[in-house]
């Protein structure tokens, strides 16, 4: 893999877990993980004070989804950090907004193949005009309502984690 075309960070540490979540390692995101093994991943599902969802679609020179439409912001959970932390960064870092999460505002956590993600929602009083795109990460951001934003969604996993999302709230 040429890991000079894409905008992650492949240097970036990452805590190892098993199933039940027990940390039993660190490894380097380039590394392949063995079977059982799995890295944190967090998403967020931003609504504002009217029930609209904001999505945002991947840029073209991500690893994973390239320039598909997905959660509002998400990311790796780095080594050291829990999934709160990690998805205050995550956020902060792809839409320039600063809010603090707690483990109330998490579910949903569904296992994949080497990855567990950890899913929260909140409600956020935020103009879309002023949030602050990180251009290596995201093209572009719409606010939708949910069922506008349900047929943006290619995946049918992540249509229903918007759905369970919305109850959330």
């Amino acid at each position: 893999m040429n890991e000079n075309i894409y905008s992650d960070n492949f240097d970036e540490n990452w805590d190892i877990y098993d199933k039940a979540l027990r940390k039993i390692g660190i490894r380097k995101r380039r590394e392949v993980l063995e079977d059982g093994e799995f890295h944190l991943v967090v998403g967020v599902f931003l609504f504002d004070k009217d029930g609209n969802v904001l999505l945002q679609k991947r840029s073209m020179t991500k690893l994973n989804n390239p320039g598909q439409w997905q959660e509002s912001a998400g990311g790796s959970v780095l080594s050291g950090e829990t999934a709160v932390n990690a998805i205050q960064r995550e956020l902060e870092e792809e839409l320039g907004l600063t809010t603090k999460f707690s483990q109330e505002d998490c579910f949903f956590q569904n296992i994949n193949k080497d990855w567990i993600t950890i899913w929260f929602s909140k409600e956020l009083d935020f103009d879309i005009k002023n949030l602050v795109i990180q251009e290596l990460e995201v093209d572009k951001i719409v606010l939708l309502k949910i069922e506008d934003a349900i047929n943006y969604l290619k995946s049918s996993k992540l249509k229903n984690i918007l759905v369970e999302a919305s109850r959330n709230i």
